[in-house]
């Protein structure tokens, strides 16, 4: 064609009667982002047509010579093996339901409109025409996670992160539980309490009105969950029902009302001093493998103000020297940031003791854990907190070390940072925040710190005035 796509060609190729190739082609200037699909087909007579699909891949991940995915892939929370082998299954699919839609013309000529429709026809064939609310909820969590539907990242589409598919999937349970249907396969977490079966009234799309909004908040509220667990799901509700909206399955609007909001709260994010880094760095559990390997995950986020999802996975190949000085390079799951961190002699220490990959754990092993560790440190300050419960708001006192969870990691090492005195966009190219009002929100340093901090700046150190006589 001499157009530009030949070298994209990652080609899946068939035989018809008159020799009829279907290839895939993707074309992008953009590494580290999914670009969209387009097939091909052309016949031995000269007809050459090339459409989209609604199909996304990592340009990245295939191999032009050999139109086939790399070998050496690392499979991520972002791209996973299991959804290449289901690429790799709809291309075979699409294939063959091309080829069967062309015999059934018996010669008609076929253009490009007959290949966008066949195309459209393809995706569209699972869907039934009268799909309901919580059809609809299943198959959005199932296409999320697969990668066939993508989410919205300002002016691009990328892959669901596995924190939002995490959210995703959380919402359709608790919406199933809200409307009394029995999630299958789903056991209760031990311990948790026994809440009474709902009366089973599945809805859909017109059931959603500010009454349903109203039971939905009350129905959590009455399980004492707080705002921000049930704003959460809300969020989630809106996003479907735009989505199912935009397809054409419905044109109820009652969620853009004022009154359909989502609902939050400030909870109380702490973060620890450098005396309460020292105690955890230097307390000995080394007999007591298990906590040790959750102590020092949790102070490599510390030390890095990394999330946990990046943090968690510091090996070898992140490790560089410049110029003599070591530093963690490594690209950001949830925004594709890349950020260079410079290793505090603390983090050093620590990556040596696992030959720089740190040892694979669990987020909910390190939320345990860090808080008997914290104890064991003495963390034990009180710390004052109100929280929404059931709707009430309840003030109490709790220890300082049962408030530390894996994100506690990510705001001291930012917080850290700027109470050393780092400028603010030196630690946001670090942290990967976008803006610095994001940031500032993001720590959480006191009013009496911000004071000490400023009486050591020159001005408060000194008297450059003369004194009127």
């Amino acid at each position: 064609m001499g157009n530009g796509w030949e070298k994209y060609n990652f080609g899946i190729q068939s035989k018809t009667r008159v020799m009829a190739k279907i290839n895939f082609i993707v074309k992008s200037k953009h590494e580290g982002q999914p670009a969209t699909v387009y097939l091909r087909y052309s016949d031995t007579r000269g007809i050459d047509f090339i459409s989209s699909t609604p199909e996304k891949v990592f340009p990245e991940y295939w191999s032009f010579k050999t139109q086939e995915f790399k070998q050496g892939i690392l499979f991520t929370e972002l791209f996973t093996e299991k959804q290449k082998i289901e690429i790799e299954d709809r291309f075979t699919e699409i294939r063959a339901f091309i080829n069967k839609e062309y015999f059934l013309l018996k010669g008609t000529p076929v253009n490009k409109e007959w290949l966008k429709v066949t195309i459209d026809k393809f995706y569209s064939k699972g869907i039934p025409s009268n799909e309901n609310l919580n059809q609809y909820i299943k198959r959005f969590v199932d296409e999320a996670e697969s990668g066939k539907r993508l989410a919205n990242a300002g002016n691009t589409k990328k892959r669901y992160s596995y924190g939002s598919l995490r959210v995703l999937r959380g919402f359709m349970l608790s919406f199933n539980t809200f409307q009394g249907i029995e999630n299958e396969g789903v056991k209760p977490r031990k311990g948790a309490k026994e809440w009474p079966k709902q009366l089973n009234k599945p809805l859909n799309f017109n059931d959603i009105t500010i009454d349903t909004y109203n039971d939905f908040v009350q129905f959590f509220y009455s399980r004492d969950c707080g705002a921000n667990y049930i704003g959460k799901h809300l969020k989630s509700l809106k996003t479907i029902m735009r989505a199912a909206r935009e397809e054409g399955l419905h044109s109820n609007t009652e969620i853009e009302r004022k009154a359909f909001k989502t609902i939050s709260e400030e909870v109380e994010s702490i973060y620890l001093t450098e005396a309460e880094l020292k105690k955890l760095y230097e307390l000995d559990l080394s007999d007591n493998k298990p906590y040790q390997i959750v102590r020092d995950v949790f102070l490599a986020g510390c030390y890095t103000a990394q999330r946990y999802s990046d943090y968690s996975k510091i090996n070898k190949s992140n490790i560089k020297t410049i110029n003599g000085k070591k530093f963690i390079e490594l690209i950001q799951q949830k925004t594709g940031e890349k950020c260079i961190i410079p290793i505090r002699p603390e983090l050093d220490t620590i990556l040596k003791r696992y030959d720089y990959t740190l040892p694979k754990t669990f987020e909910q092993k390190v939320n345990e854990g860090i808080k008997k560790i914290g104890e064991q440190a003495k963390i034990t300050e009180l710390i004052h907190v109100e929280k929404n419960k059931g709707g009430l708001k309840i003030k109490k006192n709790i220890k300082k070390c049962n408030l530390i969870k894996t994100h506690t990691a990510r705001r001291t090492g930012c917080s850290l940072m700027y109470l050393a005195g780092i400028p603010t966009i030196d630690i946001m190219k670090i942290s990967g925040h976008k803006t610095p009002n994001e940031f500032l929100k993001y720590i959480r340093i006191s009013k009496e710190e911000t004071a000490l901090t400023l009486a050591s700046h020159p001005y408060f150190l000194q008297n450059t005035l003369s004194i009127a006589k």
